[in-house]
């Protein structure tokens, strides 16, 4: 019988060099990261859902494959989800990298309205601030619709006198200074419309209501056109009586109908938050 030998081989090293795997996991996962990073620079809109759930997912606990969240097991278990799926899900984006051209096409229209309003709302300070500068807000209302940015201006003893449409000095001053800051927009048409009470009109000039309205209309298209605003971008149109906006069984009401309005019409559908401000000029 031998009784030198040993049972069993000799013991086995220790392996001081497995944080190397780990480590070689972690640059795996770096640069799945930056290619999914760069990846995304380009956003369309599947990538953006994909994104949004991706980061639902990231919240929820489960980056990982195995389902766990990193703060509760580290992972395990059998998710199927890559690592390039991971690092996709957590890769930021910021509203601001999408550009309008990216966005889809009912996106895109809502933000034009947007930036449409924000300009009219702009525009309409202007004009009340310049007319209160040059003491020519009384009777004047300015106001932001769904049609556009609306100049309404109360014709008695500002504009015309009565039954004429030849517009008076103070009248012409007024809607000279309104054009001057209409003009600072280049996109948007302008509509003139003339509008009159219900009292009937007969003289050798004007036989009714309808020749009366569009011919002051077109007096004030004339004022607006000698500011040095394109005649392609404006229009003239006679409502006569028909579009009344108080009331005409009284005299306060009927000086409230005998009026013109300009508006800068919008060229989006208004978004239907929007809601009209209306500001009487003192």
């Amino acid at each position: 019988m031998s009784g030198g030998g040993r049972r069993g081989g000799a013991p086995k090293a220790e392996n001081h060099e497995r944080w190397l795997l780990t480590y070689a996991d972690m640059l795996t996962l770096l640069v799945a990261l930056f290619i999914c990073m760069f990846a995304v620079a380009s956003v369309d809109e599947e990538k953006f859902e994909q994104l949004s759930i991706g980061l639902q997912q990231a919240f929820t606990g489960k980056v990982l494959t195995g389902g766990g969240s990193i703060r509760k097991d580290g992972g395990g278990g059998g998710d199927t989800k890559t690592p390039l799926a991971a690092a996709a899900a957590i890769a930021p984006v910021t509203p601001e990298a999408i550009k309008d051209d990216e966005l889809p096409s009912q996106a895109r229209a809502a933000a034009a309205a947007r930036r449409e309003e924000d300009e009219l709302q702009t525009l309409k300070r202007r004009l009340d601030d310049r007319l209160r500068e040059k003491g020519l807000g009384r009777r004047v209302e300015t106001s932001v619709e769904r049609r556009g940015l609306v100049v309404r201006v109360i014709t008695d003893d500002i504009l015309f006198s009565s039954g004429e449409s030849v517009l008076q000095p103070k009248g012409r001053a007024l809607i000279g200074v309104v054009g001057q800051v209409l003009r600072l927009d280049t996109k948007h048409p302008i509509t003139v419309d003339g509008h009159t009470d219900t009292v009937p009109i007969s003289t050798g000039r004007y036989p009714d209501n309808w020749e009366l309205s569009a011919a002051r209309a077109t007096s004030v298209v004339r004022v607006l056109a000698g500011e040095s605003i394109p005649g392609n971008r404006l229009s003239a149109t006679g409502y006569g009586s028909e579009e009344p906006r108080r009331s005409n069984a009284t005299a306060w009401g009927r000086s409230r109908n005998r009026r013109v309005e300009i508006a800068l019409t919008r060229l989006q559908n208004a978004a239907p938050s929007i809601v009209p401000s209306t500001t009487p000029t003192p």
